[in-house]
């Protein structure tokens, strides 16, 4: 997920002083997914638990889909694996209907008011999300203190997840505005601290390689998109991401009003 609405999805996720190697994995790890709604993350979210059980492999002989979502969950759910769709971590909302030339326009209009401030027509600012992902990460504490599972793994979007982190860490807008999204499927790691914190583990981001085509197929039979490309492994980096030097825009404030 990125703030642009490309449809890109990202993971944030949180564990306890044990190895993230370990998690739902048999080793007494549980692991609790809190997904956003929307269909791309939940496609996300299937993909990701689909390590440590395949449906097709598993249920694949029952025709009723329904059904083998069902058994298919309740498999997991012995395995330690729960989760549960929140809202609150949804994509930015950039109005109800998006016409790709507006887009274009307010998103010059956007950076030249202020990302963080800028609230698109019938939708929302990133100040707007913060306030939702701020009453989010309250339930989402609440639920640590509950013991509710070992690990915890956000499927959300790239604005949710600068957003969160903002809000945890106490970053100031101008340290928002330095982050840069999240690519696609990129997790941002979290650990336990031992002391009732939470601390910034780093980052993996896929490694891409570039497909081949076939010759013989049409042109709108080829692959394009994320279609086009394998995943070959990631990298680990223990530092976020930030914009482009020439993307930062820097404020004066002065110290007095005579300054």
């Amino acid at each position: 997920g990125d703030s642009d609405g490309s449809g890109h999805d990202s993971t944030s996720s949180h564990s306890d002083a044990s190895s993230h190697s370990n998690s739902g994995s048999g080793h007494g790890q549980s692991v609790h997914f809190i997904v956003s709604p929307y269909v791309r993350t939940m496609e996300t979210f299937h993909g990701l638990v689909s390590a440590w059980c395949d449906p097709e492999k598993e249920f694949g002989d029952v025709e009723d889909l329904e059904m083998r979502k069902t058994l298919w969950y309740n498999r997991l759910a012995k395995m330690g694996i729960t989760w549960h769709e929140d809202p609150r971590i949804r994509e930015q909302d950039f109005g109800n209907y998006q016409d790709p030339d507006e887009m274009k326009n307010l998103k010059k209009e956007r950076y030249k008011f202020g990302v963080f401030y800028y609230r698109f027509p019938n939708g929302e600012s990133a100040s707007d999300v913060y306030d939702r992902v701020s009453t989010f990460l309250d339930s989402l504490w609440r639920s640590f203190d509950s013991n509710r599972s070992h690990n915890y793994v956000l499927v959300t979007h790239g604005i949710s997840i600068r957003v969160l982190l903002a809000r945890y860490f106490r970053y100031s807008v101008d340290q928002f505005n330095m982050m840069a999204n999240p690519k696609n499927c990129e997790m941002v790691l979290l650990g336990h601290d031992g002391c009732g914190k939470l601390q910034l583990e780093g980052r993996c981001q896929l490694d891409l390689e570039k497909k081949q085509e076939t010759p013989n197929k049409k042109k709108e039979e080829q692959l394009d998109g994320l279609d086009s490309v394998a995943v070959t492994g990631y990298k680990f980096y223990k530092k976020l991401r930030v914009v482009p030097k020439h993307h930062m825009r820097s404020r004066t404030i002065r110290l007095c009003h005579s300054g």
